[in-house]
C-alpha cells in the first residue's frame, strides 16, 4: 500500500498541471420538475459549463481557473488553502482517469439523456404490467 501511495504522489508531482484548479464542480440536485430541468438545461447554453453525474450524484461543472493558481500552476495560498482543496486527492483526482459516468455538454445531450431515461421508465412499467 505504501508503494502504491508513493507512486500516486510521484505521479501527481510529475504530471499534475493543477487540472482540478481549472474546474469548479458543485454538487446539485437531480432536476425533477419541468422548471428544474429547463433551468439546468439553460446553463448548458454557456461555453465552459457542463453537467456530470458521478456515483448517481449530479454536479454542475464550470471551467474556470482558480484565481490563486500561479502561471506555473502552483497554489499561491497552499498553506492556507480551503479544506475542499486539501481533501481533493486520489482516487478523485482527474489524473486517475474518467471521474464521471455521464457528461452532458450541450442542451441536446441533456434532452437526449432525459428522453432515454423516460423510455427506460416506460419500458419498466410495461414489464411490471405483464
Amino acid at each position: 500500500m505504501l508503494k502504491k501511495n508513493k507512486r500516486r504522489i510521484n505521479k501527481c508531482l510529475e504530471e499534475c498541471n493543477a487540472i482540478c484548479c481549472h474546474d469548479l464542480a458543485v454538487q446539485i440536485y437531480k432536476p425533477v420538475t419541468k422548471v428544474e430541468k429547463e433551468d439546468l438545461r439553460w446553463h448548458l447554453f454557456f461555453e465552459g459549463v457542463k453537467v456530470f453525474i458521478a456515483h448517481r450524484k449530479w454536479h454542475l461543472l464550470v471551467h474556470s481557473r482558480c484565481r490563486y493558481l500561479s502561471k506555473a500552476n502552483l497554489c499561491t495560498i497552499y498553506d492556507r488553502r480551503p479544506d475542499r482543496c486539501r481533501k481533493h486527492n486520489h482516487p478523485h483526482c482527474e489524473l486517475e482517469g474518467k471521474y464521471y459516468e455521464t457528461m452532458l455538454e450541450t442542451p441536446e445531450q441533456f434532452d437526449a439523456y432525459f428522453e432515454k431515461e423516460k423510455a427506460l421508465q416506460q419500458k419498466k412499467k410495461r414489464l411490471i404490467k405483464n
